[in-house]
């Protein structure tokens, strides 16, 4: 990795981001769920005040605790950051930056965990509790360089993630009981000398995240590796990739109703709502709120920004997230759609290769068209609703057929290390820059703005050639 620090603050994009960022700066862990919505940042506030050392009271408001916390890094508070009782997403933005910049000052205390019960005192004040399943059972097998691990429907364990946890620390151990998941976890409490509880195990034969992170803690600490991070499990850019395709195969929503979909874009005010192809932009930002919520993200973390062109995620690497639609029904037949997929801007994917590499997240589905026009009909009169606007006018005057539905069916990670990596594909047809036409006109028979060239993947040659990592979602697969 390059050591540049990134020079610009980039805005966490939602709750979701800015609190995951807020945690990776003090050292904090959510306390159970998602660290996003209005507890997450409350609970995030909470643990930021620790890490400065000032003192709060529970029955405070977001708000309230936010303007003290403001007051503290000396960031300017005007009422508008304050909506209610809550916090606006550019509030907690203007603390986030604060918060970095106290990081690089090292003027932040670290947060010891307070999300892992019988964990307390010097002993675990190293550790780093995994934020999600998908992470726990990731550093679980990357600790004894077991296969890497993936969750079944409803984010559920594998059993396989214990035992090969136990094969490979006691082989010989007779306390070791594999008759279930749960006799088997609490066994591997036992040998490891760790705190277990009821509390830990559901019904199902499921361990929660805490009965994770237990074995977690105790194993870190029985191989002397205590206080790592995710990013010490995925080492490599494949390795992470892999981490991630998992992680959006465990949470992402197995079926993405087009109405329902524009609603929730446009509730968290995220754009995309108004678009054609609101499928890529619903896909996108639920696939960065995974993501955000499923790893403890790297401090400072990698450069994601290149000219105006801001790519969607990074951990140890940067990554863009895509939507592809591979085949299309009108609920009759199935037909195969096109291999080919729009990419990014051409000049920010070099530039970002040539410095450090770029990866690919692409959730590939089923589109359901709108053959009826009925979506249209309500997309169109939804829009005007909203905005008292009509509809921009398409370049060639013929609108495009709508999606009302998108069944997502697979998920891959692509990698591009480098420069030479780039031009290979280039040459082997797995990427294409491809001149881009003009955006849509503002008014009826205008010549619209230009758009830059960008690049194109080929999905069935890049599958053989820049794939690091391939999910399918195993209840879809009758579909294609």
């Amino acid at each position: 990795m390059n050591g540049r620090q990134q020079a610009i603050f980039l805005p966490a994009e939602s709750y979701e981001e800015a609190t995951s960022r807020l945690l990776a700066l003090t050292g904090g862990a959510p306390v159970g769920g998602s660290p996003g919505g209005s507890r997450g940042v409350r609970a995030a506030l909470s643990i930021l005040a620790e890490a400065l050392d000032e003192d709060e009271d529970p029955s405070w408001t977001s708000a309230k605790i936010a303007e003290r916390l403001a007051n503290r890094l000396d960031v300017v508070w005007p009422p508008a950051y304050a909506v209610k009782t809550s916090v606006s997403l550019a509030g907690v933005n203007a603390l986030l930056q604060a918060t970095a910049d106290a990081y690089a000052e090292q003027s932040l205390k670290r947060v010891a965990a307070r999300s892992l019960p019988g964990f307390h005192g010097r002993e675990w004040a190293a550790f780093n509790p995994a934020r999600s399943k998908i992470e726990a059972v990731t550093r679980i097998a990357a600790l004894t360089d077991a296969p890497r691990e993936w969750l079944g429907p409803g984010s559920k364990e594998h059993k396989s993630a214990l035992l090969n946890l136990a094969h490979n620390l006691f082989p010989h151990d007779n306390r070791i009981d594999t008759s279930s998941k749960h006799r088997l976890g609490a066994s591997l409490a036992e040998a490891l000398n760790v705190p277990w509880s009821s509390d830990f195990t559901a019904t199902g034969q499921t361990i929660k995240l805490p009965g994770l992170n237990a074995l977690l803690a105790g194993t870190e600490r029985h191989l002397g590796r205590l206080g790592e991070a995710v990013t010490d499990a995925v080492g490599t850019p494949e390795a992470e990739g892999d981490a991630l395709s998992a992680a959006l195969l465990a949470s992402m929503p197995v079926h993405w109703d087009g109405r329902q979909a524009v609603e929730w874009l446009a509730r968290r005010s995220l754009r995309g709502s108004n678009d054609l192809e609101w499928q890529g932009f619903y896909g996108e930002e639920r696939a960065k709120a995974i993501l955000n919520a499923s790893f403890s993200p790297k401090v400072p973390g990698p450069i994601r920004s290149y000219g105006p062109t801001v790519f969607d995620y990074g951990l140890s690497w940067v990554w863009d997230i895509k939507v592809h639609t591979a085949f299309q029904t009108d609920g009759a037949s199935i037909k195969r759609a096109s291999d080919v997929m729009v990419l990014n801007d051409e000049r920010a994917v070099r530039a970002c290769v040539d410095e450090q590499g770029l990866g690919f997240l692409v959730v590939s589905g089923q589109a359901t068209m709108d053959h009826t026009g009925e979506f249209k009909a309500w997309h169109d009169a939804w829009k005007l609703n909203r905005s008292g606007r009509q509809a921009a006018p398409s370049n060639s005057g013929v609108s495009r057929t709508r999606k009302t539905a998108f069944t997502p069916l697979q998920v891959d990670a692509y990698w591009v290390p480098d420069k030479l990596a780039l031009e290979a594909a280039i040459l082997a047809g797995q990427l294409t820059p491809r001149a881009q036409g003009r955006q849509a006109p503002k008014i009826k028979g205008g010549p619209g703005a230009p758009r830059p060239p960008k690049f194109d993947m080929n999905i069935v040659k890049a599958n053989n050639g820049i794939r690091v990592a391939s999910y399918e979602w195993p209840e879809q697969e009758s579909l294609a």
